[in-house]
């Protein structure tokens, strides 16, 4: 999979897609930004946080999926952002964010869709 296309693609989807990050199973992040004009709402340390809390909540789910099957997303609505996580292989995991008062399920389909391409 080319990440620096699929990540150029994510950030051209949709004009309330505000920032998408692809990271490895270990945490190491392999291709990431924001959109245009903006810039981030966390500091690098809490930007590590954030992809280890998801790492660890990504291994609790495959660790139940044989219970529920396996994951396809999973979505966060915070008060100033949404976020959408998918796992995009089994090593690797999309985490994008988008304005607040987008619907998350329409941004999932078209990254879906552009993922699947």
């Amino acid at each position: 999979m080319d990440f620096i296309k699929l990540h150029e693609h994510i950030l051209a989807l949709d004009s309330k897609i505000r920032f998408a990050t692809i990271f490895d199973t270990n945490g190491k992040i392999v291709q990431s930004g924001h959109r245009e004009g903006l810039s981030s709402i966390l500091s690098k340390g809490e930007s590590k946080k954030s992809i280890n809390e998801i790492l660890n909540s990504h291994e609790v789910h495959e660790d139940l999926s044989n219970k529920y099957g396996k994951e396809k997303y999973s979505i966060g609505i915070y008060e100033k952002i949404v976020r959408i996580i998918i796992p995009l292989d089994k090593k690797h995991i999309l985490y994008v964010t988008t304005d607040v008062g987008v619907d998350p399920f329409s941004v999932i389909t078209k990254l879906t869709k552009l993922i699947q391409k």
